[in-house]
């Protein structure tokens, strides 16, 4: 692999755990949920060590992608990093027992955007379907922004993703269209561990 390629798909696999790391945030201070909450420190945790060993290879190897470039990796990279520890800030205020202030409530009420997280059960409408046959953005306005499949996040999963019971999925989308899911699946207000 070339470093060219190593850099990318660190960098890339950065982005996406900071942007699970942030909507999962959110979701925990919304439920109230600690085990959401200790899923967000856990992907904080993983951040953090995707970072040094990115930094490791632009030290160890940087010359190669020229100063300048190596440089906007490291400040892109503490840039991601920075996003997931304000989300780690929000899931320590949710661990420490801090509710959601009321203003958050009403401002989710009144929000087009919603987010909603759902486990896949035997009896789900989700089990054993790809993420593509959903199609939820074109039939109701919401999509896919994670899956946790096989013990791993996957944010903006591929389109040939098949769920599996036991799979949780953090969808974002239009109000009408989380409350049409909202009817159709239970939501998941407590779960052991995300």
């Amino acid at each position: 692999m070339s470093l060219f390629e190593k850099v990318s798909s660190l960098l890339r696999e950065i982005k996406d755990k900071s942007d699970v790391a942030a909507y999962l945030a959110y979701s925990s201070l919304l439920y109230e949920s600690k085990p959401i909450a200790r899923g967000v420190l856990r992907l904080e945790e993983e951040v953090d060590e995707l970072r040094l060993r990115l930094q490791k290879i632009l030290v160890e190897e940087g010359e190669e992608l020229g100063t300048e470039s190596a440089m906007a990796v490291m400040l892109l990279t503490e840039a991601m990093e920075r996003i997931t520890d304000l989300a780690r800030d929000l899931a320590l205020n949710v661990l420490k027992g801090g509710e959601a202030h009321p203003v958050l409530d009403l401002a989710e009420e009144e929000s087009e955007e919603q987010v909603l997280l759902v486990r896949v059960t035997e009896d789900s409408i989700f089990s054993g379907r790809r993420i593509g046959e959903l199609a939820f953005d074109d039939r109701i306005g919401v999509r896919a922004i994670a899956v946790k499949h096989r013990g791993v996040w996957i944010y903006d999963p591929d389109e040939e993703l098949r769920l599996e019971n036991g799979d949780l999925l953090l969808l974002s989308g239009y109000k009408a269209g989380i409350e049409v899911l909202e009817e159709a699946e239970e939501e998941v207000e407590e779960v052991e561990e995300v």
